[in-house]
């Protein structure tokens, strides 16, 4: 399969520069694959599951925000945030996940701005506990 340059940069660090065959990350709107000749783009990234598929496997990330970039067969994604999917503890996650899922509960009469911190909240929790639960089940291959 062919092959492009991915690099992922967070204010803090740059996690990678690599040749990868695909790249599947959520977006503003939606989930995004990108592969070898995919047209220019420029778009807000959203709050999920990342995939990063290499000609020796595939590794797993949290992707939180930011923005994405294709642009001469170079991906660039600037993120406000990306953890490896193996630094992810499963009790942590699902824990982060019950206190977003109370928070969404208890909101009741609150502003927009409010509730859409309370929403990301659950996103970010419910694509941690996925992806502790696809390391624990693939130890070894995220």
């Amino acid at each position: 399969m062919s092959q492009f340059r991915c690099q992922i940069v967070t204010p803090s660090e740059s996690v990678l520069d690599e040749q990868v065959e695909y790249v599947s990350f959520p977006a503003w709107d939606g989930e995004i694959g990108v592969m070898n000749g995919t047209s220019p783009f420029l778009m807000n990234l959203g709050t999920g599951a990342m995939r990063i598929d290499f000609g020796s496997g595939s590794r797993h990330y949290l992707l939180d925000g930011g923005f994405a970039q294709m642009q001469d067969d170079i991906l660039t994604l600037l993120a406000d945030d990306v953890v490896p999917a193996d630094h992810i503890d499963l009790k942590d996650a699902e824990r982060e996940l019950q206190e977003a899922n109370e928070a969404a509960t208890a909101l009741g009469q609150t502003s927009a701005a409010e509730r859409r911190q309370v929403e990301g909240a659950q996103r970010r929790a419910n694509a941690k506990v996925a992806l502790a639960n696809l390391t624990a089940s693939r130890p070894g291959s995220v």
